[in-house]
């Protein structure tokens, strides 16, 4: 029997692709109104200035527009030390990932979300533009520096949970789109850690990566990591996701 529980309303301004809603940001949402720690699937485009209704079911839940489902969430456990150890990638420095943010590969005319709160263009977005990191190691790594803007906080000048979780989708999106075998692709699964709060005003590097899935694509489908580490190379915030590809456009 599915219970209905709560409401979640992605505002216009927190959109990724044109007219929608941004994945990590209504992720991160949905989260929050189911009130634990949960993987998030994605299923269809988020509306958004629209109610979205929380239903809950046998210890699963979906985010549904009448009776689309728009995202499914499943309970989990905060990451271990051990699980953070193995899915993290060695820090990057504020210098490296703003050396790498100005390799970012996309402009205006050739972003496929232009108008994102997080990597777009516009007047007001956060600016996480990832490029290619300069390794040594010869590991494809895309880093951007980012400098979290205040009206991204809270009045403890704190980072809200909803932008942390945007700024580390669009990274592994841009690790995804640099890939050798390039390819157009959208977030279906997500889940984020914060382990330290971020502050507004303060430099992080947020780095894109393979994660505990370094064989590259699977038919349509892909794994990617991100993290952000603060100027002294902690790691503060660290996201697992997967990708599937996507015919241009979409």
């Amino acid at each position: 029997m599915s219970e209905t529980s709560s409401s979640v309303t992605v505002p216009g301004w927190a959109q990724g692709r044109t007219g929608r809603g941004q994945g990590g940001f209504s992720s991160a949402l949905f989260e929050a109104a189911i009130g634990q720690q949960v993987s998030i699937g994605l299923r269809a485009p988020i509306p958004l200035e629209t109610e979205l209704t929380v239903h809950e079911t046998d210890s699963r839940w979906e985010l549904r527009h009448g009776d689309v489902v728009i995202m499914t969430a499943t309970p989990r456990v905060g990451l271990s030390d051990e699980d953070t150890d193995r899915s993290a990638t060695d820090p990057v420095t504020i210098a490296d990932a703003a050396r790498a943010r100005s390799r970012f590969p996309v402009s205006a005319d050739t972003h496929n979300a232009p108008h994102c709160l997080s990597c777009g263009f516009g007047e007001r977005t956060m600016q996480v533009w990832p490029g290619l990191v300069d390794d040594p190691s010869g590991r494809q790594r895309v880093a951007s520096d980012w400098i979290p803007p205040a009206w991204a906080g809270s009045d403890d000048g704190l980072v809200r949970p909803p932008f942390v979780w945007m700024a580390l989708d669009c990274t592994c999106g841009f690790f995804v789109g640099h890939h050798p075998e390039r390819r157009n692709a959208v977030t279906v699964q997500y889940a984020v850690d914060i382990l330290v709060p971020l502050r507004v005003g303060r430099p992080y590097a947020v780095v894109g990566y393979d994660g505990t899935w370094p064989g590259g694509w699977e038919g349509r489908k892909r794994g990617a990591s991100s993290c952000v580490f603060d100027d002294t190379g902690r790691l503060v915030a660290l996201a697992n996701s997967f990708w599937v590809s996507v015919p241009d456009g979409q």
